[in-house]
Protein backbone atom coordinates (compact mmCIF):
# COMPACT_ATOMS: atom_id res chain seq x y z
CA UNK A 1 0.00 0.00 0.00
CA UNK A 2 1.44 3.41 -1.08
CA UNK A 3 1.78 6.16 1.38
CA UNK A 4 1.70 9.77 0.55
CA UNK A 5 4.24 11.82 1.45
CA UNK A 6 3.42 14.92 0.27
CA UNK A 7 1.48 17.28 -2.15
CA UNK A 8 4.47 19.57 -3.44
CA UNK A 9 4.47 21.99 -6.26
CA UNK A 10 4.96 19.34 -8.83
CA UNK A 11 1.11 18.91 -8.13
CA UNK A 12 1.09 15.28 -7.61
CA UNK A 13 1.24 13.27 -4.80
CA UNK A 14 4.72 11.73 -4.55
CA UNK A 15 4.22 8.52 -3.06
CA UNK A 16 6.17 5.34 -2.70
CA UNK A 17 5.72 4.10 -5.59
CA UNK A 18 6.65 7.00 -7.34
CA UNK A 19 9.86 7.52 -5.52
CA UNK A 20 10.72 4.15 -6.39
CA UNK A 21 10.41 4.00 -9.63
CA UNK A 22 12.22 7.18 -10.57
CA UNK A 23 15.21 5.91 -7.67
CA UNK A 24 15.37 2.56 -10.30
CA UNK A 25 14.84 4.32 -13.58
CA UNK A 26 17.78 6.62 -12.31
CA UNK A 27 20.35 3.25 -12.32
CA UNK A 28 19.51 3.44 -15.98
CA UNK A 29 19.19 6.35 -16.41
CA UNK A 30 22.88 6.89 -14.78
CA UNK A 31 24.87 3.54 -15.96
CA UNK A 32 24.76 4.99 -19.57
CA UNK A 33 27.25 7.61 -18.33
CA UNK A 34 29.86 5.00 -17.69
CA UNK A 35 29.35 3.05 -20.54
CA UNK A 36 32.29 4.61 -22.37
CA UNK A 37 35.30 5.08 -20.17
CA UNK A 38 36.08 1.90 -18.88
CA UNK A 39 35.85 1.01 -23.43
CA UNK A 40 38.35 3.79 -24.19
CA UNK A 41 41.53 1.23 -23.90
CA UNK A 42 39.81 -0.63 -26.32
CA UNK A 43 38.02 1.87 -28.49
CA UNK A 44 41.09 3.95 -28.72
CA UNK A 45 43.39 1.56 -31.23
CA UNK A 46 40.28 0.97 -33.21
CA UNK A 47 39.84 4.68 -33.91
CA UNK A 48 43.68 6.32 -33.30
CA UNK A 49 42.53 7.96 -30.22
CA UNK A 50 45.41 9.75 -27.90
CA UNK A 51 45.25 10.51 -24.34
CA UNK A 52 44.07 14.02 -24.92
CA UNK A 53 40.86 13.22 -27.21
CA UNK A 54 40.31 10.85 -24.87
CA UNK A 55 39.38 13.09 -22.33
CA UNK A 56 37.61 15.32 -24.47
CA UNK A 57 34.95 12.77 -25.20
CA UNK A 58 34.09 12.91 -21.46
CA UNK A 59 34.18 16.99 -21.64
CA UNK A 60 31.65 16.69 -24.18
CA UNK A 61 29.60 14.30 -22.51
CA UNK A 62 29.76 16.51 -19.25
CA UNK A 63 29.08 19.66 -21.41
CA UNK A 64 25.75 17.93 -22.45
CA UNK A 65 24.74 15.97 -19.51
CA UNK A 66 25.47 18.63 -16.66
CA UNK A 67 25.24 22.16 -18.23
CA UNK A 68 22.54 21.59 -19.90
CA UNK A 69 20.52 20.69 -16.98
CA UNK A 70 20.52 24.39 -16.41
CA UNK A 71 18.01 24.84 -19.21
CA UNK A 72 15.92 21.89 -18.09
CA UNK A 73 15.67 22.57 -15.04
CA UNK A 74 14.21 26.12 -16.12
CA UNK A 75 11.76 24.19 -18.79
CA UNK A 76 10.67 21.74 -16.03
CA UNK A 77 10.11 24.55 -13.75
CA UNK A 78 8.13 26.52 -16.47
CA UNK A 79 5.63 24.22 -18.04
CA UNK A 80 6.62 20.74 -16.68
CA UNK A 81 8.55 17.90 -17.42
CA UNK A 82 6.72 14.77 -16.60
CA UNK A 83 8.05 13.95 -20.84
CA UNK A 84 11.74 15.03 -19.79
CA UNK A 85 10.96 12.19 -17.19
CA UNK A 86 10.14 9.43 -19.71
CA UNK A 87 12.26 10.47 -22.67
CA UNK A 88 15.95 10.64 -20.97
CA UNK A 89 16.73 7.51 -20.71
CA UNK A 90 15.77 6.36 -23.70
CA UNK A 91 17.80 8.85 -25.51
CA UNK A 92 20.62 8.40 -23.15
CA UNK A 93 20.11 4.72 -23.83
CA UNK A 94 19.35 4.89 -27.43
CA UNK A 95 22.92 7.11 -28.40
CA UNK A 96 25.24 6.08 -25.96
CA UNK A 97 24.77 1.92 -26.45
CA UNK A 98 25.17 3.12 -30.34
CA UNK A 99 28.88 3.59 -29.60
CA UNK A 100 30.59 0.11 -30.71
CA UNK A 101 29.05 0.24 -34.06
CA UNK A 102 31.35 3.63 -34.80
CA UNK A 103 34.79 4.22 -36.14
CA UNK A 104 35.05 7.92 -36.63
CA UNK A 105 35.98 9.93 -34.20
CA UNK A 106 33.60 13.10 -34.91
CA UNK A 107 30.47 10.64 -34.95
CA UNK A 108 31.70 9.27 -31.61
CA UNK A 109 31.33 12.79 -30.18
CA UNK A 110 28.34 13.78 -31.41
CA UNK A 111 26.74 10.38 -30.26
CA UNK A 112 28.35 10.81 -26.84
CA UNK A 113 26.92 14.66 -26.59
CA UNK A 114 22.91 13.80 -27.63
CA UNK A 115 23.48 10.47 -24.86
CA UNK A 116 24.41 13.28 -22.61
CA UNK A 117 21.49 15.79 -23.19
CA UNK A 118 19.05 12.33 -22.58
CA UNK A 119 21.12 11.56 -19.37
CA UNK A 120 20.55 15.65 -18.89
CA UNK A 121 16.75 15.88 -18.85
CA UNK A 122 15.83 13.15 -16.63
CA UNK A 123 17.47 14.37 -13.94
CA UNK A 124 15.22 18.30 -13.17
CA UNK A 125 12.03 16.82 -13.35
CA UNK A 126 12.94 13.87 -11.01
CA UNK A 127 15.09 15.76 -8.44
CA UNK A 128 12.38 18.20 -8.34
CA UNK A 129 9.31 15.04 -7.45
CA UNK A 130 11.12 13.45 -4.97
CA UNK A 131 12.57 16.85 -3.19
CA UNK A 132 8.65 17.30 -2.12
CA UNK A 133 8.86 15.56 0.13
CA UNK A 134 8.84 16.81 3.92
CA UNK A 135 12.23 18.59 4.84
CA UNK A 136 12.85 16.54 7.97
CA UNK A 137 13.38 13.35 5.41
CA UNK A 138 14.38 15.21 2.80
CA UNK A 139 17.86 14.38 2.94
CA UNK A 140 17.56 10.78 3.18
CA UNK A 141 15.07 10.10 0.84
CA UNK A 142 16.93 12.08 -2.08
CA UNK A 143 20.03 10.27 -0.72
CA UNK A 144 18.27 7.07 -1.66
CA UNK A 145 17.38 8.90 -5.48
CA UNK A 146 20.85 9.45 -5.54
CA UNK A 147 21.98 6.04 -4.58
CA UNK A 148 20.37 4.97 -7.74
CA UNK A 149 21.93 6.86 -10.14
CA UNK A 150 25.35 6.38 -8.29
CA UNK A 151 24.32 1.81 -8.69
CA UNK A 152 24.24 2.57 -12.28
CA UNK A 153 26.86 4.32 -12.79
CA UNK A 154 29.42 1.66 -10.59
CA UNK A 155 27.25 -1.23 -12.16
CA UNK A 156 27.36 -0.71 -16.18
CA UNK A 157 31.63 -1.06 -16.46
CA UNK A 158 31.00 -4.29 -14.75
CA UNK A 159 28.88 -5.29 -17.49
CA UNK A 160 29.65 -3.51 -20.76
CA UNK A 161 33.66 -4.85 -20.47
CA UNK A 162 32.78 -8.26 -20.25
CA UNK A 163 30.33 -7.91 -23.29
CA UNK A 164 32.99 -5.88 -25.07
CA UNK A 165 35.56 -8.77 -24.62
CA UNK A 166 33.39 -11.22 -25.14
CA UNK A 167 31.57 -10.91 -28.17
CA UNK A 168 33.02 -7.72 -29.56
CA UNK A 169 31.84 -3.64 -29.49
CA UNK A 170 29.63 -4.65 -31.64
CA UNK A 171 27.46 -5.99 -28.97
CA UNK A 172 26.83 -2.25 -26.64
CA UNK A 173 23.58 -1.82 -28.98
CA UNK A 174 21.86 -4.42 -26.26
CA UNK A 175 22.97 -2.29 -23.51
CA UNK A 176 20.31 0.49 -25.24
CA UNK A 177 17.14 -2.21 -23.84
CA UNK A 178 17.07 -1.19 -20.33
CA UNK A 179 16.11 2.68 -21.18
CA UNK A 180 13.57 1.06 -23.08
CA UNK A 181 11.97 -1.09 -20.47
CA UNK A 182 12.24 2.11 -18.34
CA UNK A 183 11.14 5.02 -20.41
CA UNK A 184 7.69 2.47 -21.31
CA UNK A 185 7.43 1.96 -17.27
CA UNK A 186 7.97 6.12 -16.81
CA UNK A 187 5.46 7.24 -19.52
CA UNK A 188 3.14 4.31 -18.55
CA UNK A 189 3.28 5.37 -14.22
CA UNK A 190 5.04 9.11 -13.73
CA UNK A 191 1.56 11.53 -13.55
CA UNK A 192 1.68 14.91 -15.28
CA UNK A 193 3.87 17.79 -13.72
CA UNK A 194 1.99 20.87 -12.93
CA UNK A 195 3.92 24.15 -14.27
CA UNK A 196 5.15 26.95 -11.87
CA UNK A 197 3.11 30.49 -12.45
CA UNK A 198 5.70 32.25 -14.23
CA UNK A 199 6.20 34.45 -11.32
CA UNK A 200 7.73 32.27 -9.22
CA UNK A 201 10.12 31.24 -12.17
CA UNK A 202 11.51 34.71 -11.53
CA UNK A 203 12.64 34.06 -7.76
CA UNK A 204 15.24 32.19 -8.95
CA UNK A 205 17.34 34.89 -9.84
CA UNK A 206 15.99 37.23 -7.18
CA UNK A 207 17.23 34.66 -5.38
CA UNK A 208 20.58 34.85 -7.02
CA UNK A 209 20.87 38.24 -6.12
CA UNK A 210 19.74 38.12 -2.68
CA UNK A 211 22.15 35.14 -1.32
CA UNK A 212 25.25 35.72 -4.23
CA UNK A 213 28.10 33.74 -1.86
CA UNK A 214 25.31 30.74 -1.26
CA UNK A 215 25.46 30.76 -4.58
CA UNK A 216 28.81 31.05 -5.64
CA UNK A 217 29.73 28.57 -2.91
CA UNK A 218 26.90 25.98 -4.55
CA UNK A 219 28.56 26.09 -7.80
CA UNK A 220 32.56 26.33 -6.26
CA UNK A 221 31.63 23.31 -4.22
CA UNK A 222 29.81 21.11 -7.26
CA UNK A 223 32.44 22.36 -9.55
CA UNK A 224 35.91 21.24 -8.11
CA UNK A 225 33.97 18.06 -7.00
CA UNK A 226 32.87 17.14 -10.27
CA UNK A 227 35.98 17.97 -12.15
CA UNK A 228 37.99 15.74 -9.59
CA UNK A 229 34.99 12.87 -10.07
CA UNK A 230 34.97 13.28 -14.41
CA UNK A 231 38.65 13.32 -14.26
CA UNK A 232 39.10 9.88 -12.05
CA UNK A 233 36.30 7.94 -14.06
CA UNK A 234 37.83 9.11 -17.51
CA UNK A 235 41.49 8.65 -16.77
CA UNK A 236 41.86 5.88 -13.85
CA UNK A 237 41.03 2.65 -16.22
CA UNK A 238 43.58 4.48 -18.06
CA UNK A 239 46.34 4.86 -15.97
CA UNK A 240 45.55 0.94 -14.44
CA UNK A 241 46.20 -0.34 -17.96
CA UNK A 242 49.37 1.03 -18.50
CA UNK A 243 50.31 -0.34 -15.11
CA UNK A 244 49.63 -3.54 -16.51
CA UNK A 245 45.84 -4.36 -15.48
CA UNK A 246 43.41 -5.76 -17.74
CA UNK A 247 40.32 -4.04 -19.07
CA UNK A 248 38.31 -5.74 -16.96
CA UNK A 249 40.50 -5.26 -13.87
CA UNK A 250 40.50 -1.69 -14.73
CA UNK A 251 36.80 -1.56 -15.05
CA UNK A 252 36.46 -3.06 -11.59
CA UNK A 253 38.01 -0.42 -9.83
CA UNK A 254 35.95 2.46 -11.82
CA UNK A 255 33.00 0.27 -10.50
CA UNK A 256 34.50 -0.03 -7.02
CA UNK A 257 35.16 4.04 -6.45
CA UNK A 258 31.43 4.25 -7.49
CA UNK A 259 29.79 1.51 -5.31
CA UNK A 260 31.86 2.85 -2.46
CA UNK A 261 30.55 6.50 -3.66
CA UNK A 262 26.91 4.94 -3.53
CA UNK A 263 27.15 3.67 -0.22
CA UNK A 264 29.02 6.84 1.03
CA UNK A 265 25.89 8.96 -0.93
CA UNK A 266 23.55 7.16 1.05
CA UNK A 267 25.15 7.38 4.66
CA UNK A 268 25.77 11.25 3.64
CA UNK A 269 21.97 12.22 3.29
CA UNK A 270 20.99 10.57 6.24
CA UNK A 271 23.55 11.83 8.45
CA UNK A 272 23.05 15.65 7.09
CA UNK A 273 19.88 15.55 8.30
CA UNK A 274 20.65 14.87 11.75
CA UNK A 275 24.38 16.97 11.70
CA UNK A 276 23.43 19.56 8.89
CA UNK A 277 24.53 19.99 5.47
CA UNK A 278 27.47 21.81 5.64
CA UNK A 279 29.60 19.42 8.29
CA UNK A 280 28.72 16.36 5.25
CA UNK A 281 29.55 18.17 2.84
CA UNK A 282 32.53 20.62 3.55
CA UNK A 283 34.31 17.23 5.94
CA UNK A 284 33.74 14.18 3.55
CA UNK A 285 35.72 16.31 0.73
CA UNK A 286 38.91 17.03 2.68
CA UNK A 287 38.72 13.66 3.69
CA UNK A 288 38.85 12.41 0.29
CA UNK A 289 42.15 13.71 -0.86
CA UNK A 290 44.20 11.59 1.56
CA UNK A 291 42.91 8.37 0.38
CA UNK A 292 43.02 9.00 -3.30
CA UNK A 293 47.00 9.97 -2.50
CA UNK A 294 47.12 6.45 -0.74
CA UNK A 295 45.79 4.77 -3.99
CA UNK A 296 47.88 6.44 -6.32
CA UNK A 297 50.98 5.02 -4.58
CA UNK A 298 49.47 2.32 -3.29
CA UNK A 299 49.29 -1.77 -4.61
CA UNK A 300 47.64 -4.45 -4.84
CA UNK A 301 44.49 -5.02 -1.99
CA UNK A 302 45.53 -1.51 -0.45
CA UNK A 303 45.08 -0.08 -3.94
CA UNK A 304 41.32 -0.81 -4.28
CA UNK A 305 40.72 -0.23 -0.71
CA UNK A 306 41.59 3.51 -0.65
CA UNK A 307 39.88 3.97 -3.81
CA UNK A 308 36.87 2.68 -2.17
CA UNK A 309 37.20 5.18 0.70
CA UNK A 310 37.84 7.84 -1.58
CA UNK A 311 34.74 7.23 -3.83
CA UNK A 312 32.65 6.67 -0.42
CA UNK A 313 34.14 10.74 1.05
CA UNK A 314 33.88 11.83 -2.44
CA UNK A 315 30.27 11.24 -3.30
CA UNK A 316 29.04 11.32 0.20
CA UNK A 317 28.03 14.82 -0.27
CA UNK A 318 26.25 14.14 -3.88
CA UNK A 319 22.65 14.11 -2.55
CA UNK A 320 23.70 16.32 0.28
CA UNK A 321 24.33 19.51 -1.86
CA UNK A 322 21.05 18.81 -4.42
CA UNK A 323 19.22 19.25 -0.87
CA UNK A 324 20.66 21.99 -0.18
CA UNK A 325 20.31 23.56 -3.43
CA UNK A 326 16.71 22.94 -3.09
CA UNK A 327 16.76 24.77 0.44
CA UNK A 328 18.79 28.16 -1.13
CA UNK A 329 15.90 28.03 -3.86
CA UNK A 330 12.78 26.44 -2.53
CA UNK A 331 10.72 28.01 -4.88
CA UNK A 332 12.58 26.88 -8.06
CA UNK A 333 13.36 23.01 -6.95
CA UNK A 334 13.75 21.51 -10.93
CA UNK A 335 16.36 24.58 -11.40
CA UNK A 336 17.82 24.48 -7.85
CA UNK A 337 18.80 20.60 -8.56
CA UNK A 338 19.83 21.47 -12.16
CA UNK A 339 22.72 23.68 -10.50
CA UNK A 340 23.62 20.87 -8.04
CA UNK A 341 23.67 18.15 -10.77
CA UNK A 342 23.84 19.75 -13.76
CA UNK A 343 25.34 23.31 -14.28
CA UNK A 344 27.86 22.91 -11.39
CA UNK A 345 28.69 19.35 -12.50
CA UNK A 346 29.12 20.55 -16.09
CA UNK A 347 31.57 22.83 -15.20
CA UNK A 348 33.79 21.11 -13.55
CA UNK A 349 33.72 18.55 -16.32
CA UNK A 350 34.89 21.17 -18.57
CA UNK A 351 38.55 20.43 -16.99
CA UNK A 352 38.40 17.38 -17.85
CA UNK A 353 40.12 17.88 -21.17
CA UNK A 354 42.70 20.30 -19.81
CA UNK A 355 43.93 16.92 -17.78
CA UNK A 356 44.13 15.34 -20.90
CA UNK A 357 47.11 17.78 -22.48
CA UNK A 358 48.42 18.12 -18.67
CA UNK A 359 48.68 14.37 -18.80
CA UNK A 360 50.22 14.43 -22.68
CA UNK A 361 52.61 17.32 -20.63
CA UNK A 362 53.57 15.75 -17.66
CA UNK A 363 52.60 11.76 -17.80
CA UNK A 364 49.13 10.27 -16.30
CA UNK A 365 50.13 9.92 -12.75
CA UNK A 366 51.15 13.47 -12.21
CA UNK A 367 48.40 14.56 -13.59
CA UNK A 368 46.15 12.28 -11.74
CA UNK A 369 47.88 13.63 -8.28
CA UNK A 370 47.02 16.98 -9.35
CA UNK A 371 43.54 16.50 -9.54
CA UNK A 372 43.54 14.60 -6.46
CA UNK A 373 43.52 18.04 -4.51
CA UNK A 374 40.67 19.59 -6.33
CA UNK A 375 38.08 17.73 -3.74
CA UNK A 376 39.77 20.18 -0.89
CA UNK A 377 39.46 23.16 -2.98
CA UNK A 378 35.64 21.94 -2.95
CA UNK A 379 35.43 21.95 0.61
CA UNK A 380 36.95 25.07 1.01
CA UNK A 381 33.67 26.45 -0.78
CA UNK A 382 31.25 24.40 1.07
CA UNK A 383 32.02 26.30 4.23
CA UNK A 384 30.10 29.26 2.08
CA UNK A 385 27.06 26.99 2.15
CA UNK A 386 24.28 28.10 4.35
CA UNK A 387 23.33 25.22 7.05
CA UNK A 388 24.33 24.07 10.52
CA UNK A 389 27.52 23.04 12.14
CA UNK A 390 27.66 20.01 14.10
CA UNK A 391 26.64 20.25 17.95
CA UNK A 392 23.19 22.01 17.00
CA UNK A 393 25.25 25.58 16.57
CA UNK A 394 24.03 27.84 13.55
CA UNK A 395 26.47 27.93 11.14
CA UNK A 396 27.35 31.29 8.69
CA UNK A 397 27.76 31.35 5.80
CA UNK A 398 30.00 33.91 4.09
CA UNK A 399 27.48 36.69 3.31
CA UNK A 400 25.90 36.25 6.70
CA UNK A 401 29.66 37.30 7.72
CA UNK A 402 29.44 40.04 5.78
CA UNK A 403 26.19 41.12 6.39
CA UNK A 404 26.91 40.81 10.01
CA UNK A 405 30.07 42.80 9.56
CA UNK A 406 28.28 45.55 8.44
CA UNK A 407 26.18 46.35 10.93
CA UNK A 408 29.08 46.84 12.75
CA UNK A 409 30.88 49.25 11.03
Amino acid sequence: MDTDTTTGETGIHTNNKVIALLAASHIINDSYMSLYPPLLPLMMPVLGMNIAQAGWLSTIFSVTSSLSQLAFGLLSDRIGGRFLIFLGPLIAGVFMSAIGLIHNYTMLALFIALSGLGVAAFHPPASSTVGTVKAERRGTIMSLFVLGGNLGVSAMPLVAVPLVLTFGLSATPVLAIPGFIASILLFIMIPPLKAKKPIESVSFSATVKAKPFAFISLLGTVAFRSFAFFSLTTYIPKLLHDQGFSPIEAGGFVSILMFAGAIGGLLGGFLSDRFGRKLIIAGSLAASVPFLWLFLVSGGFGKALWLALAGFCLLAPFSVTVVAAQEIFPNSKATASSMSMGFGLGLGGVGVGIVGYMASAIGLPQAIGIVSMLPFIAAIFALGLPGKLWLGFKSKSIEDMVEYAGTND
